[in-house]
This record gives structure tokens, sequence and C-alpha cells, in this order.
């Protein structure tokens, strides 16, 4: 007989703001996503997940936002349900996603899509060159109207460190490559979304969510309809709570449902 939930005492610290990328491609069997296995000392240690991570102050800078065309702060500040600096999140995903993966989801001069070299990622990582004047020696814009916002999750409270994430969707150029950082990623690979479910790979629990959700589209014109149809209402914060049930810490959505185990070592210190 199953004994009773009992939550976990509520922690102070506050979720660091965070945005993560849903890179889809479309393959003949359907429309696969990109995901990282992070290395064991990252948050989320040894799990595959989607490529993101905590905002940079260089996300927010000025000349960064003029070259965001049609989206203004005010309006993906509203998106997001902020008052102000919304678009940073947008400028974010596009950011970790070049460094994490070497893809870029950017326009040049010529209206094409540009290829950031190795010497350029390498150099943003190493903090030689912020993402703002690496944009405005090459003349990139960053086309974030292509990045639809579906989905945000916040860390429980249990956690000793916690994100508040917004989750985009964006698809994928074809013939892109790939490649792991090497310092926070240890592998990039695309799965199909049932095929990451089958398979016996750790996956945060916000990520199963939503491959469970990708599972079910089946083309990449279904998920651009499924990401549009988001657009049109207010995304719901979705914050799971840590709860011991039959002596298991467990990972709980506020309606009961559980997710999953909840492993302190995902939400390490630093």
């Amino acid at each position: 007989m199953s004994g009773p939930a009992r939550r976990l005492p509520r922690r102070d610290s506050p979720p660091l703001p965070s945005a993560t990328l849903m890179l889809l491609r479309q393959s003949r069997a359907g429309i696969e996503v990109l995901l990282l296995k992070r290395v064991a000392r990252a948050a989320f240690g040894g799990a595959w997940v989607f490529p993101g991570g905590v905002l940079d102050g260089q996300d927010g800078d000025a000349s960064l936002r003029r070259r965001c065309p049609g989206l203004h702060d005010h309006r993906a500040s509203r998106m997001l349900g902020l008052p102000r600096n919304g678009l940073d999140y947008w400028v974010a995903a596009i950011r970790e996603t070049f460094e994490e993966t070497g893809v870029l989801i950017a326009v040049n001069g010529c209206g094409q899509g540009p290829r950031g070299t190795l010497a350029e990622r390498q150099a943003l990582l190493e903090g030689r060159i912020r993402f703002a004047e690496l944009c405005r020696r090459r003349n990139w814009t960053l086309p974030v109207k292509r990045l639809h916002y579906v989905s945000h999750w916040i860390t429980p409270r249990a956690a000793p460190r916690r994100f508040s994430t917004r989750f985009f969707l964006a698809e994928s150029s074809p013939g892109i490559r790939v490649r792991a950082d090497g310092k926070e990623v240890l592998q990039a690979r695309w799965f199909e979304p049932r095929q990451a479910l089958e398979q016996e790979i750790p996956l945060a629990h916000p990520t199963r969510h939503c491959l469970r959700i990708l599972s079910g589209m089946g083309t990449m014109r279904r998920t651009r309809e499924w990401a549009a149809s988001i657009a049109r209402k207010p995304v719901p914060a979705i914050s799971p709570e840590a709860r011991r049930i039959d002596g298991r810490l467990m990972s709980c959505l506020p309606t009961g449902e559980v997710l999953g185990r909840f492993k302190m070592k995902d939400y390490p210190v630093a």
C-alpha cells in the first residue's frame, strides 16, 4: 500500500533565468531533435538535454537587440509575462546553441545563413570576444522569429541550484554540422523523439516531458502548427515539487503526476 506523499522543506535560492532550444529537423521517418549529453560536473550532469544555459549579461546588449528584426523587447517580455528584458531569452538560446553545438542561427548581410568558424566559437567560449561584438564584425542578424516560445519550467524549490527556463523550438537548416564543445557537452546527437524515450539514456524531467509531446507530432508541419497554437495564449510555468513517496524522493507536478526520481546530483551547487 502506498504511503502518503510528503513535501520536502523549501529552500530560498532564487531560480536562475535560463533558455533552452529544441532544435528540430525533418527526417525520412518524421522529425528528429538534437540532444546533448552533459558532463558529470554540470547541472543535469550525465543527462541528455536540449542546448541551452543561464542568461549572460551580454544577452541584453543594446546592439544585439537592434540585430533582432521582427521582435521588440516589449513584445518579447509580454509573451514571457515579464516587465522587461524578455528578448534576452531569445538571444541566449541562440548564443548557447552556438557555443555548445556550433550551430549558428543567424543571417548575414546577404540574407544567407552563415556558418561560424571553430576559432570564433572558441573565442566566445573562452571569453575573448563577446557575442555582440562577433555579430557586429560579421554583420550577423538574429532571426529570433524563427524561435517559438513553447514552455516554461522552474526547478523544484528543494534543489540547491534552481533554474527558471524558457523553452524554445526552431527548425534546423538542412545539412547542418553539429560539434559538441567538449567542455560542458560530451556528445551531440539527433534522435527521433520516440527513440530517445525508448532508449535507456538518462533524460532530465523537462526534456522527457517535451519529448513525449514531440513524439506525437510526426511531421514538421504538425510541429509548427502546435508551436503556433502555443503562441496564441499565455504559457503557464510548470513548477514540479520534490516529495517523498514510500521513502523515495520524487519529482512531482502540482497535479500529483510523478515525473520520476528527484536526484540532488542533478542540481550541483557549483
